[in-house]
């Protein structure tokens, strides 16, 4: 009969991990943090269309199309503002949601690599990160702004 490591090296074996503890946590984060960025991206879309439910006009159309092009930020790369269409919807839906998935990973990675983790951190370091696919979809919007002659 053979002994496995932790027999080896403790007289009593492995626990399963503490819930809600640091390395449970780790794990957690880890595990879903892409899925958390694709549910920050729903979030501001229904945030956008529930705003531009309750604000009717030109304010509410405003803020409505910039939440949801913060929610998509591929619609100005595929010409949304100008072109629209259901086909150019969903492969703008399709591409954002998996780069927020591969941001939220990439975020998860990153703050899993710090002595605490928990989701405040993950949310710090998304929002830093995402500032930048944010800041990307409006230059696209004002490029586009520009070569329409709007702005």
């Amino acid at each position: 009969m053979f002994a496995t490591y932790d027999d080896s090296v403790s007289a009593v074996p492995s626990r399963d991990l503490l819930p809600g503890g640091i390395f449970s946590t780790r794990r957690q984060v880890r595990r879903i943090g892409g899925l958390m960025g694709i549910a920050v991206a729903v979030c501001l879309w229904l945030t956008g269309v529930i705003v531009g439910w309750l604000l009717s006009g030109l304010v509410g159309g405003a803020i409505s199309f910039v939440l949801m092009v913060m929610a998509l930020p591929v619609m100005p790369i595929l010409g949304m503002p100008a072109v629209g269409g259901g086909s150019r919807l969903l492969i703008a839906m399709a591409i954002s949601a998996t780069l927020w998935w591969i941001l939220g990973q990439v975020v998860a990675t990153r703050v899993a690599q710090r002595p605490v983790v928990g989701w405040r951190e993950w949310a710090k370091e998304f929002v830093t990160m995402g500032l930048g696919l944010w800041i990307g979809a409006a230059m696209a919007l004002a490029i586009g702004a520009l070569a329409l002659g709007a702005l």
